[in-house]
């Protein structure tokens, strides 16, 4: 059933906002499993979805350190399945309460306040658009042409039907 939910997660949000994707996909049931989120704690931060996040999902590889992925990791302790439901649950016994530096910023950081912190690294829009010429397009972008879709991308706030459209 997660997987299904996931999938039905991924129809929807296809051609919507790339931040609430995000924010989704990191209260997914199926990616908690998938990705040992389910046990991480405070005492010990599983690194996997962070990890995961920073070099497939939004950044790739280059664009963060190991520090900030265990930052991040950190920030994401506490999330959890329902076991009778299946659902997201949040656990705040678990969340590592303590400040954070992530990507140069510092706080108590949360799941949430993470993705924030990651949207507004420019490299994101331009990772995006990459990967999308590459599936659309070919396997070779062409820098100018990614450079104006990444500021298409980052101008209509990570809606990604302007960004597609562009593409096609």
């Amino acid at each position: 059933p997660a997987m299904y939910w996931q999938n039905v997660l991924f129809r929807r949000e296809a051609l919507g906002n790339f931040a609430t994707l995000l924010r989704e996909v990191a209260r997914d049931p199926a990616m908690l499993i998938y990705l040992d989120g389910v046990r991480s704690v405070a005492r010990q931060p599983n690194e996997n979805f962070a990890r995961e996040l920073l070099e497939l999902f939004t950044l790739g590889e280059g664009h963060y350190t190991e520090a900030d992925i265990k930052q991040a990791a950190r920030a994401f302790t506490g999330m959890r399945v329902d076991e009778k439901t299946g659902n997201f649950v949040f656990n705040l016994g678990e969340r590592d309460t303590g400040p954070k530096v992530f990507l140069a910023k510092a706080g108590n950081f949360n799941g949430d306040d993470i993705v924030d912190i990651i949207l507004e690294q420019p490299q994101v829009a331009t990772f995006i658009s990459e990967k999308l010429w590459r599936n659309f397009i070919n396997d070779t972008p062409d820098p100018a042409e990614i450079q104006k879709l990444a500021r298409l991308f980052r101008d209509s706030k990570y809606e990604l039907r302007p960004l597609v459209t562009a593409i096609l």
